[in-house]
């Protein structure tokens, strides 16, 4: 939607993307110019000629995932996904990963939604011995039985790859040649796995995983690594965020049971304040002769927790996301009428017909009894 922000007034008019996005040279982004110039010249993955390797790369972090789920809706609409030539998320960030590289942004949003609830997330089940984060309920019944992601009848979108840590090596593993969206749907569950707080550790081609954003909570380095000339990092926090040394302590303690683990946490220490200062600094990429570049939402915005149940607090932050993506790619003033994803479930059996009422024995004398009373009543007034 386009509307002025400053004139209340001001008449809604639906917005087309091809009215709306920015010309190249209207970006200071090196990274958002090459993908618009592919948008504009309808270029698609698999079928390049600008010799560049284009990756997206999506930040997780629990339910703040809806951040970048609502960025990766705006990029969607706009049609400028296929200007990807990879995609990459860990944690939440690569279910948000998955869904954009199959068309399905806007319904996967609504997973988030979805989730905030309580019979999903409950800090108190640990005093049960159930884990806080019910993954099978989430991944079971939440994702693949209600709204599940399927490629189906769509043009062939970029390669996803997912981030996960091997619990058998405690090495970073970047899950790719992914065949169809149950092998990709695996993969999301073995980047997105708590340890401690999600259950069982999920099984990915025979490795037990957990969450890649124990190495790589930013997974643009990966991209780098394997080839990526320019990336664009959506982040689920603040451009200025660093995480307090207190948050890594607490994550030890809470991984006590998991001396591997610790172990990583512990080599790993600082790594997302580095990484963030690096994209903040204009630096993520020199070591490769690449350029990444980042879409943040504003400093201090309200944005959901890690394990946040609150689903207003989750719809506006996939809000913020969205916003965020719409001011680096669209002109004008923007202004964005959430719009819900009407999706139609397998229709339920027909209930079984109601067995018919026994009769009640007692019932029936009563009412032969009162018959009876009322036939001599009208005897004896006759």
């Amino acid at each position: 939607m386009r509307t002025s922000r400053n004139d209340p007034a001001a008449p809604l008019v639906a917005g087309h993307p091809g009215e709306l996005l920015r010309a190249p040279g209207e970006v200071a982004s090196p990274v958002l110019r090459v993908v618009l110039e592919r948008a504009a010249a309808g270029s698609r993955p698999g079928a390049r000629e600008d010799g560049h390797v284009v990756c997206l790369a999506i930040e997780g972090g629990g339910m703040r995932g809806a951040v970048t789920a609502g960025m990766s809706v705006l990029l969607e609409w706009a049609g400028l996904v296929a200007a990807f030539d990879r995609v990459y998320g860990v944690s939440s960030g690569a279910l948000n990963a998955m869904a954009a590289t199959l068309g399905q942004a806007a319904l996967s949003v609504t997973h988030y939604e979805d989730a905030a609830r309580r019979h999903v997330i409950r800090r108190a089940r640990p005093l049960l011995g159930r884990p806080v984060v019910d993954f099978d309920l989430l991944f079971e019944e939440v994702i693949t039985a209600r709204k599940p992601l399927s490629g189906a009848g769509g043009a062939p979108g970029p390669d996803f790859r997912a981030l996960a840590v091997s619990l058998e090596t405690l090495d970073l593993r970047v899950l790719a040649g992914l065949e169809n969206p149950v092998d990709a749907l695996q993969a999301v569950r073995a980047s997105a796995a708590l340890p401690r707080l999600g259950g069982r550790a999920p099984r990915f081609r025979g490795e037990r995983m957990a969450d890649g954003g124990l190495f790589e909570p930013i997974p643009y380095v990966s991209a780098l690594e394997q080839g990526a000339t320019h990336v664009l990092v959506l982040r689920s926090r603040a451009a200025d965020f660093r995480v307090p040394a207190m948050r890594d302590l607490g994550e030890s303690l809470a991984l006590r049971d998991h001396p591997g683990l610790v172990q990583v946490l512990r080599s790993a220490r600082g790594v997302y304040n580095r990484m963030a200062g690096d994209l903040e600094a204009g630096r993520a990429g020199a070591a490769h002769g690449a350029v990444v570049d980042q879409v943040t939402v504003a400093p201090g915005a309200r944005l959901p927790a890690r394990l946040d149940t609150r689903a207003g607090r989750v719809s506006d932050g996939a809000r913020l996301g969205a916003g965020a993506m719409a001011a680096a790619v669209l002109t004008g003033a923007i202004d964005l009428c959430w719009q819900p994803v009407v999706y139609r479930a397998d229709p339920l059996p027909a209930p079984a017909p109601l067995p018919a009422p026994r009769p009640d024995p007692v019932a029936g004398r009563v009412r032969r009894g009162a018959a009876v009373v009322r036939r001599r009543r009208a005897e004896a007034a006759a």
